[in-house]
């Protein structure tokens, strides 16, 4: 069994990088049908933040168990006082134990930690438990629009919190 209190939650290293990338390709494609279209803009934007993040305002973390990654969240800097949280992925073994919970904790308090004062995230529609998660940490959602591009048609929805 998958004890929760094993999770370590780190900062990433260069090496997890190829993880991400890997992950949300699988992932998405297996449980909601996003082509390689999703992986490939994944891949884009976090092989960007590898070369350029400030690491004094942005990071990923890593969730690790037994030396194995088991979930990802990463914050980057939108501009001084907003932050934008990406690349949220939990393996499915993991999930409903409360490892969400603990990577929404530790985004949240570097976000308080660094002085944001605003947070948004895009997800979308069909990501039910995220979006029942963000609006727990009291994200509301502010936008919607139609995206074709990822293999089929999805709902992006943009949520919004003041800190």
């Amino acid at each position: 069994m998958n004890n929760i209190d094993d999770v370590v939650i780190r900062s990433y290293k260069p090496e997890d990088i190829d993880y991400i990338i890997k992950r949300h390709r699988e992932i998405y494609d297996i449980e909601y049908g996003f082509g390689s279209e999703f992986g490939d803009y994944v891949e884009k934007y976090i092989n960007e933040f590898n070369e350029e993040h400030d690491d004094t305002k942005e990071n990923i973390w890593i969730a690790e168990m037994k030396g194995k990654p088991v979930g990802v969240i990463a914050l980057v800097k939108a501009d001084e006082i907003s932050a934008m949280l990406r690349w949220f992925l939990i393996e499915p073994e993991m999930r409903g134990k409360g490892l969400g919970h603990r990577l929404m904790e530790t985004f949240m308090d570097f976000c308080r930690e660094k002085g944001y004062k605003h947070v948004f995230l895009w997800t979308v529609d069909k990501l039910k438990a995220a979006r029942h998660l963000y609006s727990k940490y009291g994200f509301k959602l502010t936008e919607t629009k139609v995206n074709n591009s990822w293999g089929n048609r999805i709902i992006e929805e943009r949520w919004d919190l003041n800190l």
